[in-house]
């Protein structure tokens, strides 16, 4: 037989095999190529107790707090199921943290946890998994809430005719307003002021504009609407009317449930709000008191935690003001004017988090510190920066107490007191700055929050809910009262006003005869006023939405030594800071009893249904609780359960000239119930039976140090054709051959990553892959006149193929280890990283019948000069070693690197012109790129983007590429045309020209655009300076987001 085929002087297919486990089957496969890490600090040891219908996961030491959680999360099934008219099958796991910054590294959930998440519950092992809060209150209502979820997942689970892939018709709106009307019910001083505020903006947004428009917080209007839902029909068509919704989604769940459409439900909850609010508007106040001094002119939409000096000449706030993070700033407290940012995230490697929800920081008596609490190495820090350079002077840790916030500075100067957080219980401390000591003020059951020292330091007012739980109150919320003590005593004076109402944030005047505080006593959220000699109370605004933080618990009040008040003032869903005097208000005296939640009601004001919520929170602790003696210690059992799976379909071809084929793939990932030990599996056919691979990986997650192993069969399957002539019974037939060749790599990962912080980690790994091949021969034969006279297939030996390419297809064996330093804090835009940077450096030692080592480095860094960012990557990738020359060369045409030198915008162009560059310049075993960008957001979100958009998210870009390609002994030049410097002649006595190696260039504008964020589409007009074949520029297309 004869072939009419060049023989190569290389085994192709086995180039291509090496060059495939470099490419594809590096340690990136398990870990990412950039990207932030989820910090382990410690290796938590839990315990598992059982009650009738939970199993806690804990490592919690405080036993009666544990207890009291245990009964509330039994009480908390009890009043659900009322609602559900449902029961558990199997009991429901609740994984409980003893505060927030372990819950933030749990490996229950995957991906990071935010500051601000309180809890999470998944579906398909319908764990909670949530911490201990630093508020009583809050750790009630968060365990309610999440314990609606775990019904909502059941009910789907276990419904007749739905499944967990129904929660995909329900709307975000829908099933966290059902968790927050479920835990709260119909009172709420919070939400109603987020409704007023809708009402006084007229923006009451009709259900559609909630599931759409992405502008509407869905806890707190989802909670409004789930409110006038069962006020109106009765709570009894909540269920019916969620369970719609997952089988026919919101609109025709909306006709199925009531009878009407859409429209006509939004008006009527629309038409509902208003004639609750209109009456109030009229008796309460719009315009704020004071001068605004920060709102989103010179701030963000978010200015919240304002802590003024001591000599009234600075503010300190935390805000968005540069959009991708939460950063602190410091601003001139009379004018506004922003000063300069005082730290951020992104700046200081010691900040893994502000701690921006629910705290405020507080200034040195002589204004020239500033301290505040951080999320940093698995736990809260103090920080402390100086004021007139932004420097930071101390990080300090605080012994046992791994969470605390609102921190007050002495006027001394020596110490600092704060609310924190020890084994679950809430106390207030102080620690000396001089000599590190720590001291515990309160120790009990009750939770003591937002500590203030007085004017002459011998006293601390905070807010605390002793005297609600003293009282026996009965209803699911824990109002916080306020008390006084003396710090040499330890006395503590409950000062009893406003009964079951919050009041927060207490501040001393400037001669201590008075305290500002925030209460929501009338329903609103205003500022008050408490004399200490006549114990007058004095309401000093009546706003009709009201002074507040992020959350109903969040710090919104500073007052200075000069008596200056501060506040945050909520209006148009955005925060603005005013300062003002005491004479600028109108106080109002009011009783100390004077108590009225008709405006924290939200609307309707009576309920016309059957009431089950408001009535059993109204009653939450008449309720009996669960015997202590049902709290039952059981072993641990990993229970590795299913937490993804995802096939791809089956497909089957019949009939075709290389027989049957199927085609299929499956895809599961399986943990245990901590989530520390993962299972990854994943098993896909293309083709015959040959064409079956697989891959195993375990993961270890229970240390800080990730580490795993894998194993793989994967087949690649690549073709080539050829023709010549065959001898058969005397006659000779044209063939026409093709050869399957079908390339198996069997391989052992081994891998592990140790993170140094949030931004940083050291990757390490190795790889053993075996190599083997077959061959497949498909032949058509046709006589002398062309016509096809019949076919046959056969495997042909390696030794034939070798004989027929010219390689050598005997199996091989090669290993591999690496090592990587990888580091990210970037932040990404709608298409790009537009902010931080990035790095990659690492080697890669390849051992078998090839010997070398690749390095990689890579480097990129983002800066955001409003409103674009610019971006710069030096990037290089090399082979150095025995071999490096004999493998499949690297190019760099891929418009990922530099644009403007696709193959195949050689290939299509008809003009031959390209002079020493053509796309030999663009190969070698040694690359280096560089790169320059300036992005601007083009469409978008408002705050972000040139022009706002809610469907079409893209950056527009101009960018200079410069790329170099080259390999050992290589001359490299920097012109815009290589010269010729020898000539090397072939066996068959022609010559080939060898050139210098030049740079690639190339300059354009790409438009990158955010497909669904399903994958980022960029074409590009890029003009590429070396190429004489082209008069102007090309076009291009790049399917890969920015770098």
């Amino acid at each position: 037989m004869k072939y009419f085929n060049t023989k190569s002087q290389l085994s192709f297919f086995k180039i291509t095999s090496i060059f495939l486990l470099i490419c594809c089957f590096s340690p990136h496969v398990f870990g990412q190529y950039f990207g932030q890490n989820k910090m382990r600090y410690k290796t938590l040891d839990f315990r598992v107790k059982e009650t009738p219908h939970f199993d806690f996961y804990t490592y919690l030491e405080n036993d009666s707090l544990f207890n009291r959680f245990v009964q509330e999360s039994e009480l908390w099934y009890e009043l659900h199921q009322q609602v559900f008219r449902d029961t558990f099958l199997r009991k429901n796991p609740l994984i409980l943290y003893n505060n927030h910054p372990d819950f933030q590294q749990t490996t229950a959930i995957g991906g990071q946890i935010s500051v601000g998440t309180g809890g999470v519950t998944e579906g398909l092992k319908n764990r909670v998994v949530m911490p201990i809060m630093q508020i009583n209150n809050q750790t009630r209502h968060v365990l309610g809430h999440e314990l609606v979820h775990a019904f909502q997942y059941h009910s789907l689970i276990e419904g007749d005719s739905t499944r967990l892939e129904n929660i995909g018709n329900l709307p975000l709106w829908m099933v966290e307003g059902m968790a927050e009307y479920l835990s709260i019910g119909k009172k709420d001083a919070f939400t109603a002021m987020w409704m007023r505020d809708a009402y006084l903006n007229k923006d009451i947004p009709s259900l559609r504009d909630l599931t759409e428009s992405g502008r509407y917080f869905p806890y707190r209007y989802g909670q409004a609407f789930w409110a006038y839902i069962g006020s109106t029909y009765g709570d009894t068509v909540i269920v019916p009317f969620f369970k719609n919704t997952a089988k026919y989604g919101y609109q025709m769940a909306i006709k199925h449930t009531f009878g009407y459409d859409e429209r006509t439900l939004s008006n009527l909850w629309r038409t509902n709000l208003e004639n609750a609010y209109k009456p109030l508007l009229l008796d309460t106040a719009q315009i704020p008191k004071g001068k605004m001094i920060i709102d989103n002119r010179n701030g963000g939409n978010m200015n919240v935690s304002p802590a003024i000096s001591p000599d009234g000449k600075f503010v300190a706030f935390l805000s968005e003001k540069d959009l991708f993070s939460i950063d602190l700033f410091l601003a001139d407290a009379q004018t506004g004017k922003v000063i300069r940012k005082l730290t951020s995230r992104q700046n200081n490697s010691h900040i893994d988090e502000f701690s921006y929800i629910e705290s405020a920081g507080t200034f040195s008596s002589d204004s020239k510190k500033f301290a505040f609490s951080i999320f940093s190495g698995g736990r809260t820090k103090l920080m402390i920066v100086d004021v007139s350079s932004g420097k930071t002077l101390a990080v300090e840790s605080m012994g046992d107490v791994a969470e605390f916030s609102n921190i007050t500075w002495s006027p001394n100067g020596e110490n600092v007191a704060f609310s924190g957080l020890s084994n679950g219980q809430s106390d207030i401390y102080m620690f000396n700055l001089s000599t590190k000591e720590l001291t515990q003020l309160t120790d009990d059951l009750y939770s003591d929050y937002h500590p203030s020292f007085s004017r002459d330091g011998k006293k601390i007012v905070f807010s605390t809910d002793r005297i609600s739980l003293k009282s026996n109150y009965e209803g699911v919320d824990i109002p916080m009262g306020l008390a006084i003590m003396d710090i040499e005593t330890r006395q503590i004076r409950e000062i009893d006003i406003f009964p079951g109402a919050n009041n927060l944030n207490p501040q001393f005047s400037s001669d201590d005869s008075q305290l500002y505080f925030l209460s929501n006593s009338d329903g609103f959220r205003n500022l008050y006023r408490y004399t200490f000699v006549d114990q007058k109370i004095e309401r000093m605004t009546d706003y009709f939405t009201g002074i507040s933080g992020i959350t109903e618990y969040s710090p919104a009040l500073s007052v200075s030594a000069s008596d200056d008040i501060l506040y945050s003032y909520y209006r148009a869903q955005k925060y603005t800071i005013y300062n003002a005097k005491p004479t600028d208000f109108a106080p109002v005296e009011v009783s100390r009893t004077d108590v009225n939640f008709d405006a924290a009601m939200l609307p309707p004001p009576q309920s016309l249904g059957v009431d089950i919520v408001n009535s059993n929170l109204n009653n939450y602790n008449i309720f009996r609780r669960i015997s202590s003696s049902l709290i039952k210690p059981i072993a641990y059992k990993p229970k590795f359960q299913l937490d993804y799976l995802q096939g791809s379909g089956v497909g089957v071809a019949v009939g075709s000239r290389y027989g049957a084929g199927l085609a299929s793939g499956i895809q599961g990932i399986f943990s245990d119930i901590l989530g520390r030990n993962q299972l990854f599996a994943g098993l896909a056919i293309n083709g015959e039976i040959y064409d079956f691979g697989g891959q195993f990986a375990y993961i270890n997650q229970k240390s800080r140090i990730n580490w795993g192993v894998s194993v793989s069969h994967i087949p690649f399957m690549s073709g080539l054709m050829s023709y010549g002539t065959r001898e058969i019974d005397g006659n000779t037939y044209f063939t026409e051959n093709t050869d399957i060749i079908r390339t198996f790599q069997s391989q052992v990962d081994a891998f592990a990553a140790y993170p140094f912080s949030r931004v940083a980690r050291f990757e390490i790994g190795g790889a053993l892959a075996r190599y083997s091949y077959r061959v497949d021969r498909f032949s058509n034969y046709y006589n002398t006149i062309g016509q096809f006279v019949g076919s046959d297939r056969r495997r042909i030996s390696n030794e034939e193929a070798s004989q027929s390419y010219g390689g050598n297809f005997d199996s091989f064996t090669l290993q591999q280890i690496n090592a990587a330093f990888v580091g990210d804090n970037s932040f990404f835009g709608v298409a790009a990283p537009l902010s931080g940077y990035r790095y990659r450096i690492s080697a890669e030692k390849y051992f078998g019948d090839f010997d070398f080592t690749a390095y990689t480095v890579d480097l990129r860094k983002y800066h955001r000069i409003k409103p674009v960012s610019l971006a710069a990557r030096a990037y290089t990738y090399m082979r150095v070693g025995n071999g490096e020359d004999r493998l499949y060369p690297l190019y760099i045409g891929y418009p990922f690197l530099i644009r403007g030198y696709e193959s195949a915008s050689f290939y299509n162009n008809n003009n031959n012109r390209t002079g020493g560059y053509n796309l030999n310049q663009l190969m070698g075993s040694r690359i280096a790129v560089v790169n320059l960008e300036a992005r601007l957001p083009f469409t978008g979100p408002e705050k972000l983007a040139a022009f706002k958009s809610g469907l079409l998210f893209s950056d527009l870009n101009v960018f200079f590429d410069m790329g170099l390609a080259w390999s050992g002994g290589d001359k490299i030049t920097f012109k815009r045309e290589p010269d010729v410097i020898d000539r090397i002649q072939n066996p068959d006595g022609s010559y080939i020209d060898v050139y210098e190696r030049v740079p690639a260039m190339s300059a354009g504008v790409s438009l990158r655009v955010n497909i669904f964020g399903y994958f980022v589409l960029e074409p590009y007009y890029a003009i590429p300076f070396n190429r004489r074949d082209l008069s102007f520029g090309t076009f291009g297309l790049n399917f890969a987001p920015g770098w």
